[in-house]
């Protein structure tokens, strides 16, 4: 009788628990102004992160891509991109360096958008501190310039995926953290919708 008793508890809890974040609304793109460079930056709530798995050097490690919309604008010029970080869970030694990708392939559904990196640090746009940046990693950002009408693709996309030329190789990545509803929020809150 006790276990029922505990169970039923454990239930209600969870209940009203669930109840008490879905009366929550869904998180925001932040919007700040960098102290540093006095750019006002706008950026997604949660960056699209594509993986590829690496079992061939043990089970569970991966490579993966981070891709963070955001937004500088400075003095009223207004530029979109893509921040990304390429890093992995395996020993540096193997992972893939930042350095080796000039450009992504991003593939939404029946289109391939090439990104490529135009040399550019987040800084030199305006942005200081980083976006998005993978936790515990020491990742260099890559910035790809883009444009709103493209994020409004890539959200409203049914499949998403991700090439990188890593030296002489060509890298598929998979959509491993599906954050299009955040895109899509980031896309509308800078149509105005807020």
């Amino acid at each position: 009788m006790r276990r029922n008793g505990s169970w039923c508890a454990l239930a209600l809890a969870t209940l009203l628990a669930s109840a008490a974040f879905a009366g929550r609304p869904p998180p925001q793109p932040e919007e700040y102004l960098d102290e540093q460079t006095g750019a006002t930056v706008d950026i997604v709530d949660a960056p699209l992160v594509f993986a590829r798995e690496r079992t061939e050097r043990a089970a569970n490690l991966r490579d993966y891509v981070t891709l963070a919309a955001a937004s500088v604008n400075r003095a009223g010029k207004l530029e979109y991109v893509l921040v990304a970080y390429l890093w992995s869970t395996l020993d540096p030694r193997y992972a893939p360096a930042s350095e080796q990708a000039g450009s992504l392939l991003l593939i939404a559904d029946d289109r391939r958008i090439r990104l490529d990196n135009n040399g550019r640090s987040p800084t030199d746009l305006g942005i200081a501190r980083p976006v998005h940046a993978p936790a515990g990693q020491d990742a260099k950002p890559l910035v790809f310039p883009t444009d709103l009408g493209t994020l409004r693709f890539i959200a409203a996309a049914r499949h998403l995926a991700v090439q990188a030329q890593l030296g002489d190789d060509t890298v598929d990545y998979e959509l491993w953290d599906d954050r299009r509803r955040a895109l899509d929020r980031y896309v509308r809150y800078m149509d105005g919708e807020r």
